[in-house]
């Protein structure tokens, strides 16, 4: 069934492709600094937490600002996809009763969007580590597999989150919570380092925590991750897509008749 499912999903390729590039295109329609935004977002957020933990708690991290860079860059890809994706059955039902899509194209083309947007903030920034340390342009095949991973990851968590909108409506209302929660429990301004060693066991569940880890290693410290983090990173990757997958194949007929 799950096969299936994926043959289905890569039948409409070009219908996902075309979808979120009119996502993307209408995301920035109308404004002044368009894709410029891109980068703007991502720096915005990225000042005003350098200055609180530089000019406040004054942390002694070197090169703050790019260290919290790199943590931004994929949590509010993440964030953002899933936000949108989880929602994107309810927003967007007409599309499929006019077309004979499957529904899972929906949330999938959300995500894809966002990391059309995700690939283009780092085509502008990552010349800034390259030049910071030359070193990370080696890493360049390792960091181009966290991408996919993220995304494929972010893909798994979108069918299971667009679903469970479809049966939990409140689920709309608890994602501001969730998210709040899940940015501090993720080290983005902070290291692994600086948790209390008795709390550390804690963040192995949370998977984005061990994302921003390997971004943080091979970008910013220019250096491969440890092998058990890269290989908790393909483990979370493949158990999003398998229970995003397996959720919206089990619920498919009886989800799409709430929509």
């Amino acid at each position: 069934m799950i096969k299936e499912k994926i043959r289905k999903i890569y039948f409409y390729r070009r219908s996902l492709w075309s979808m979120s590039v009119k996502q993307l295109k209408a995301k920035y329609a109308g404004s002044f600094l368009g894709y410029f935004w891109v980068i703007i977002n991502p720096l915005l957020m990225m000042l005003v937490i350098t200055f609180v933990f530089t000019a406040i708690f004054k942390t002694e991290v070197k090169d703050f600002a790019l260290f919290v860079l790199v943590g931004i860059l994929p949590w509010m890809f993440f964030s953002g996809a899933l936000s949108e994706a989880t929602l994107s059955l309810s927003a967007q039902k007409n599309i499929l009763h006019q077309f004979s899509l499957p529904k899972e194209i929906l949330p999938l083309s959300s995500v894809l969007a966002y990391f059309l947007n995700f690939l283009m903030s780092w085509c502008i920034i990552f010349p800034f580590f390259v030049f910071r340390n030359p070193q990370v342009i080696f890493l360049a095949p390792w960091i181009m597999g966290v991408l996919l991973l993220t995304y494929f990851f972010t893909c798994g968590m979108a069918l299971l989150f667009s679903v469970v909108s479809i049966h939990f409506r409140d689920l709309e209302h608890l994602l501001g919570i969730l998210f709040m929660f899940w940015f501090w429990v993720t080290p983005v301004f902070y290291s692994i380092g600086m948790v209390p060693e008795g709390l550390r066991w804690a963040f192995s569940f949370n998977p984005m925590s061990v994302f921003v880890i390997c971004y943080r290693d091979l970008i910013f410290e220019a250096q491969m991750p440890d092998l058990t983090t890269f290989l908790v990173v393909v483990s979370w990757t493949f158990c999003s897509l398998f229970i995003g997958l397996a959720v919206s194949t089990r619920f498919d007929a009886s989800a799409l008749k709430r929509i």
